[in-house]
């Protein structure tokens, strides 16, 4: 059971960005963008908007969901508005390193917000299975990390946060039955999280929200962000040598 109010409805059908809408380096608010839990332009937006949005769809904690609102709003806003290209400001919240973005270009104020297909690819070959385990998603951001200029340590903090997201947010356990169970074929999981390729797919690929998920399982809030950085620190400390050697 999903612990947000989130369902498919036909009040919110995805509808890709039009020339004029505003767009981030963020798929989670341009999917919601798409879908029209925020306006649908990604203009003007208030912090208390996108608090709720991603509580509703993404299941975040409200403490939490508070302070990436209000914390976005205010380091890329301005006037407590926002529009979603304003988070593209390079080396603010946006970071090189991306999974599925180009590094800005030397010298540029912007990052890039469209997704690169190379880079979608790339994440989604990490392993031969229909779905990825925290650990693939930490090889594949170690991997293309290497590519990248060095973070600096609270932009490498903040990019496993963001990867933690994809697992708390679209996460299907291996033992999982009905629905979920058709999106992953591997009966030896039992109850880890791993997440449907075919989710990253329309969520990375296309910013909607996917077909066939129905929300999240459980409830984000900063203990567990916390508890899934330091998971993937220690994976990544045995991901990297891997990497540098090859």
């Amino acid at each position: 059971m999903s612990p947000t109010s989130f369902t498919h409805d036909h009040e919110h059908p995805w509808s890709p960005a039009i020339a004029g809408d505003s767009r981030s380096p963020c798929p989670a608010l341009n999917a919601l963008a798409n879908h029209g839990y925020i306006p649908r332009d990604g203009r003007n937006l208030t912090a208390s908007q996108l608090s709720q949005a991603i509580q509703k769809v993404y299941g975040l904690s409200p403490v939490f969901a508070t302070i990436l609102a209000y914390g976005g709003v205010a380091r890329c806003g301005s006037g407590g508005k926002l529009n979603l290209h304003d988070l593209a400001a390079h080396n603010v919240v946006e970071h090189n390193g991306s999974l599925v973005h180009a590094d800005a270009a030397q010298g540029q104020k912007y990052a890039p917000t469209n997704v690169d297909p190379e880079l979608l690819r790339q994440l989604l070959d990490t392993s031969t299975t229909d779905y990825l385990s925290l650990r693939d998603l930490t090889q594949a951001q170690v991997s293309r990390q290497a590519s990248s200029p060095p973070l600096h340590t609270l932009q490498s903090i903040v990019s496993k946060g963001e990867l933690d997201l994809i697992m708390e947010v679209f996460g299907v356990r291996g033992a999982a039955s009905g629905a979920a169970q058709s999106l992953v074929s591997d009966e030896t999981l039992g109850d880890d999280l791993v997440v449907p390729k075919s989710f990253l797919e329309q969520w990375l690929g296309e910013e909607r929200l996917p077909d066939g998920w129905c929300g999240p399982s459980h409830q984000t809030g900063l203990k567990e962000i916390i508890t899934g950085v330091r998971s993937i620190s220690r994976t990544e400390k045995e991901e990297t040598p891997k990497v540098a050697s090859v």
